[in-house]
């Protein structure tokens, strides 16, 4: 098992610049603690549950302090972005951090209310998904660009005899995707790409494992998983929770703005454990991961959530040291040999 983290880099009302040096920090301190991999979120125009809209600027500082943990998106919203941009910002950062980057690619549910800022339509997201990753996939393989592409980068236009610079090599064989759909996870796996479970109302049982299972049927070679969960050791489960709960409104408004409205009458305990919650003393949490009907020998990678939208970046290092110290290796994963001690 590979382990990595993912952040939403949160932190409403603190300076932006603050913020991102705090991610910056956190990646630091995962490399040192043998952390595989860090993953870092993309939300438009908002200013409380997810403060970043240019995951790659962010990922590129950290690579200037890092030398080993693999850098990722989790995930970059597809339809919102011009494919040939979004290749040539990639393989800048691939260049600069020595072919770390995991390029994860999604359709944009959480950031639905700012399509129409973008000039797009939210019905037509999976259609520009498509589309996009089109042009992104050949572009980083090497192949020649396309002239005269619309704005929204459909295929169509003169040849060229033009490619992606920087060469980004191996990027192509990085990319990740999101859905929730077993049809399109059986797709991704026959287009060889690596398939994110990360959203935090989709239940593990009736629809990750599901998704996972349709992807690994359909690979005709190595596959990869990689499954998202938020992780929140302390003394006891209460001491957890009580930490949390402020952070909470914050969490269940932003999903009851996205239509989820019955979350609004749901416990606090209730709505841990709807949102996939693993918190309590580490070996609760042990137990708790081990049981997870959406982990287990499907996934290869466990990514854990460690910080809220009201923590502080010493509370989310902290949290990263007792996985990686205490749960991680009672669940079979060793720190990357690199570590630093």
């Amino acid at each position: 098992m590979k382990l990595g983290f993912l952040t939403h880099v949160h932190g409403p009302g603190r300076p932006a610049a603050d913020v991102y040096r705090d991610v910056v920090d956190t990646v630091v301190a995962a490399e040192e603690l043998g952390f595989d991999s860090a993953w870092i979120a993309q939300h438009h125009l908002r200013g409380d549950y997810g403060r970043l809209p240019s995951p790659l600027l962010v990922l590129a500082a950290a690579a200037q302090r890092t030398r080993r943990i693999r850098l990722g998106t989790a995930v970059t919203v597809l339809p919102l972005e011009p494919p040939l941009r979004l290749a040539e910002d990639a393989a800048v950062l691939d260049a600069l951090s020595g072919g770390r980057v995991e390029l994860g690619l999604g359709s944009g549910g959480a950031n639905q209310d700012a399509f129409g800022a973008f000039g797009a339509r939210v019905e037509d997201r999976h259609a520009q998904f498509d589309e996009r990753l089109a042009v992104l996939r050949a572009a980083l393989r090497g192949e020649p660009v396309v002239e005269g592409l619309a704005e929204a980068g459909l295929p169509g236009g003169a040849a060229s005899t033009a490619v992606l610079q920087p060469p980004a090599p191996g990027l192509a064989d990085r990319l990740w995707q999101s859905t929730s759909d077993p049809s399109r996870a059986a797709a991704v796996a026959r287009a060889g790409d690596g398939l994110l479970l990360g959203t935090a109302t989709h239940d593990p049982e009736t629809v990750q494992r599901p998704l996972a299972e349709a992807y690994r049927a359909a690979l005709t070679g190595p596959g990869r998983v990689a499954a998202v969960r938020a992780v929140f050791p302390a003394a006891d489960r209460a001491t957890a929770r009580d930490d949390l709960a402020p952070a909470l409104d914050v969490h269940r408004q932003a999903f009851v703005r996205h239509g989820l409205t019955e979350l609004a009458e749901l416990t606090t305990d209730q709505y841990l454990r709807r949102i996939n919650v693993h918190l309590g003393a580490p070996d609760e949490i042990v137990l708790g991961l081990a049981r997870d009907p959406g982990l287990g020998d499907l996934v290869d990678e466990l990514v854990v959530v460690v910080s809220h939208e009201r923590s502080e970046v010493a509370a989310d290092i902290a949290r990263l040291e007792v996985v990686a110290r205490e749960i991680a290796p009672a669940l079979g994963w060793s720190p990357a040999r690199e570590a630093v001690a």
